[in-house]
């Protein structure tokens, strides 16, 4: 077989990407036939059969599609608008997000919205959350307070690691992480001033201790 890591970016360009590039027929909700799938595959790949796929999809840690009665799919990250289907799940009391230090002032008035994709992505735990940061000199997450935020109607759909939503209001918006405690980092940035002395970062960022609103 091909490998894994090619035929995978292949799988996300057409189930997230261009499947009209393929000339796959996709659902609402993102399901292709598994059957087209494969053969759009094997034009490039005609080493791979369908054991390979699904292999390749049910033993992936990061759990980037599904496969199931409707075909095949991509459960998050798509760059066009996709259904959310099943029903919404039952957070835990946080959630968390990667995010970049100068979006902090901007989340706390406005919310979270999505910006290149239509859900908000969240994970369940922090560390990914980390891991998923692209703030340059260290990672930046931020917790969102997912049990009251649904509790005030605010819907989450689980997509294998990650947590799906539309948006999340200001007032869910919790702590910071990676921020330093020392220098009133937070309060710079609540007054519209330019952070000094920068971010904090070691092994595991510490908790920020500003206030939130």
């Amino acid at each position: 077989m091909a490998e894994h890591m090619r035929i995978s970016k292949l799988l996300s360009l057409m189930l997230r990407h261009r499947p009209e590039e393929f000339g796959l027929n996709m659902d609402p909700y993102g399901f292709i036939l598994l059957d087209e799938v494969i053969r759009a595959v094997q034009e490039r790949y005609p080493e791979v059969v369908e054991e390979d796929i699904r292999t390749l999809v049910e033993g992936s840690e990061q759990r980037r599609f599904e496969i199931g009665e409707k075909g095949i799919r991509a459960l998050y990250g798509h760059s066009f608008f996709v259904e959310m289907d099943g029903e919404p799940m039952d957070p835990p009391e946080y959630l968390y997000m990667g995010c970049l230090s100068q979006d902090i002032r901007r989340f706390r008035t406005e919310g979270i919205m999505p910006v290149d994709r239509f859900y908000v992505h969240l994970s369940v735990e922090r560390e990914t959350a980390e891991e998923r940061s692209k703030q340059a000199d260290g990672p930046c997450v931020v917790q969102i307070l997912a049990r009251r935020a649904q509790e005030k109607g605010v819907q989450f759909f689980s997509r294998g690691n990650v947590a799906l939503t539309r948006g999340i209001p200001p007032e869910f918006v919790g702590e910071f992480f990676g921020l330093e405690e020392e220098g009133g980092q937070l309060d710079s940035l609540e007054d519209g001033k330019e952070p000094q002395g920068g971010l904090n970062y070691g092994r595991r960022p510490r908790k920020a201790t500003g206030r939130r609103r």
